[in-house]
């Protein structure tokens, strides 16, 4: 069997995740969204598709983020994500297992007919949240010869967090 394929509905989830955001925060939340979910893949051996609804009239835009299993889709021209991820779900392997990451209902529906898995936003933000709380558990448990220095003490010689008190100290 091939990889788990999460389908991921962009804006439907960022705006479920941040309910009364304004629409300036929630395009400034994609890239967040993005990053976190190149991470929850990362974990889990998997590959994502992040789709969003358009950029105007132009055509559909493609871009991968490097060096993730993560690949952005902005919806364009006659496509809408909800188009976009019905077609991401039919182009996938027999042998694919997809999960389809949205609260809108048409695109709930469209999972469940093509028989995939389906995942809300609040299912998706818990997953979030565990993983974090696994990560923080296993540096907490790391031993201290391999955690990376936090403070600037830890970081620099002698001399030189001597000389940056120095200047801290010094009178303007």
């Amino acid at each position: 069997m091939s990889r788990t394929v999460y389908i991921v509905d962009g804006y439907n989830v960022l705006h479920a995740l941040f309910r009364g955001a304004d629409k300036e925060e929630i395009f400034a939340r994609r890239d967040w969204l993005a990053d976190r979910l190149a991470g929850f893949v990362a974990l889990r051996d998997a590959q994502a598709v992040l789709v969003f609804d358009g950029r105007g009239p132009e055509s559909t835009s493609t871009r991968p983020i490097r060096g993730a299993e993560v690949e952005v889709v902005f919806a364009g021209g006659r496509f809408t994500a909800d188009t976009l991820i019905a077609r991401r779900i039919a182009g996938q392997p027999a042998d694919a297992r997809v999960v389809v990451v949205s609260a809108d209902q048409e695109v709930q529906r469209t999972a469940s007919r093509a028989g995939v898995s389906r995942m809300t936003p609040s299912e998706f933000e818990r997953e979030l949240a565990a993983d974090d709380r696994r990560h923080r558990q296993a540096l907490d448990s790391a031993s201290d010869s391999t955690r990376m220095p936090s403070r600037l003490e830890d970081k620099v010689d002698p001399e030189t967090l001597r000389r940056l008190e120095e200047l801290r100290h010094k009178p303007e």
